[in-house]
């Protein structure tokens, strides 16, 4: 059990992510300063937080008596996850240890001495989005790892699926440049209202490889803006400073984007409701456990039953193609007729 009582640590520190304000205490400077580029990113105004989530970040072994979690709750590649009544319990391949007390909101974290730095740190950001993304969903929401594009002058916008790596923020930027908006390129957060899903936005910042430079000459020279962490060398460019106007805080889905990289050329087909469903079920984390899963199928759900879907292949080269940008822009509009 998570103790009534835990010492402060030395170091305090709040953010504000979406409808979640999180409340962060750490032991270890250098983690501290890891993490803030993980929970920087999501600052897009929120009218108010729903809910408050603290959190003790310690160095150390996983807690003696605590049996390992098996994943019966939730296994992903870098976490196995357990739930006990209001409790999840988690622990990461290199041994991060972590226990959320759903009921209370408070949270503990034990990353241990490890030799492997960066493989620390990443199974550290893995437990706090773990952690997110459970207070989201308490708070109704239900986050989906996916971009959006918001023709000129509409309300309505198109997710856009794909893995990490795939392509969502050149695809994203390249339309920004043509006068479309966005509510971001990675992290969404829906929620069903009466008769339609409304999407939110989290962050107001683009992750952009500085090679992206040739295509986006506009957004000046990438290697200028800030790295977005030690780990990786692609840069925290603020959408707003390079594309004024291009950002919403809230539209309504009303169609999907399955995107996939390819060799050469660019390959538009359409997608059926099953591969719909499919392609934004793979970019929610959903949980073996019936009771938290059921509310975020049902939000995919009601997306579906009210978008049109194309699965869209593009060549590396494809964006130094004017033409191909076009045929982009007009695939797009047309899933919102």
């Amino acid at each position: 059990m998570i103790p009534a009582s835990i010492a402060p640590a030395p170091i305090e520190t709040v953010y504000s992510c979406g409808p979640v304000e999180l409340l962060l205490t750490f032991e270890d400077p250098a983690l501290r300063d890891a993490m803030h580029g993980l929970l920087s990113q999501y600052d897009a105004p929120w009218p108010k937080s729903a809910a408050t989530v603290r959190a003790v970040i310690e160095r150390g072994a996983m807690p003696a008596g605590t049996s390992e979690p098996s994943g019966t709750y939730l296994r992903s590649s870098r976490l196995r996850v357990d739930r006990h009544d209001t409790r999840l319990i988690s622990v990461g391949n290199v041994g991060v240890w972590m226990e959320f007390d759903m009921a209370t909101g408070q949270s503990r974290i034990v990353a241990p001495l490890h030799a492997d730095w960066p493989a620390l740190v990443e199974e550290v950001e893995q437990q706090l989005v773990l952690l997110l993304a459970r207070a989201w969903a308490q708070a109704g929401w239900t986050p989906l790892h996916a971009g959006s594009l918001i023709p000129p002058g509409e309300t309505r916008c198109v997710l856009v699926c794909a893995p990490s790596g795939a392509g969502k923020t050149t695809l994203i930027t390249a339309l920004l440049r043509r006068g479309w908006r966005t509510l971001g390129d990675d992290k969404t957060l829906l929620r069903k209202e009466k008769n339609s899903v409304v999407a939110r936005a989290l962050a107001r910042r683009f992750h952009l490889h500085p090679s992206s430079s040739r295509w986006f000459p506009d957004a000046g020279d990438l290697n200028a803006w800030p790295r977005y962490s030690r780990w990786t060398d692609k840069r925290v460019v603020r959408i707003e400073e390079a594309w004024p106007g291009r950002l919403l805080d809230c539209a309504v889905p009303a169609g999907v984007v399955q995107l996939e990289r390819i060799e050469n050329g660019l390959v538009v087909e359409p997608l059926d409701g099953v591969n719909t469903l499919n392609t934004l079920l793979r970019q929610v984390a959903i949980p073996a456990d019936a009771e938290h899963a059921r509310p975020l199928v049902s939000c995919i759900a009601a997306i579906v039953a009210n978008v049109n879907s194309a699965l869209i292949k593009i060549g590396n080269e494809a964006f130094a193609d004017p033409a191909a940008v076009g045929r982009l822009d007009e695939t797009l509009r047309r899933l919102l007729p």
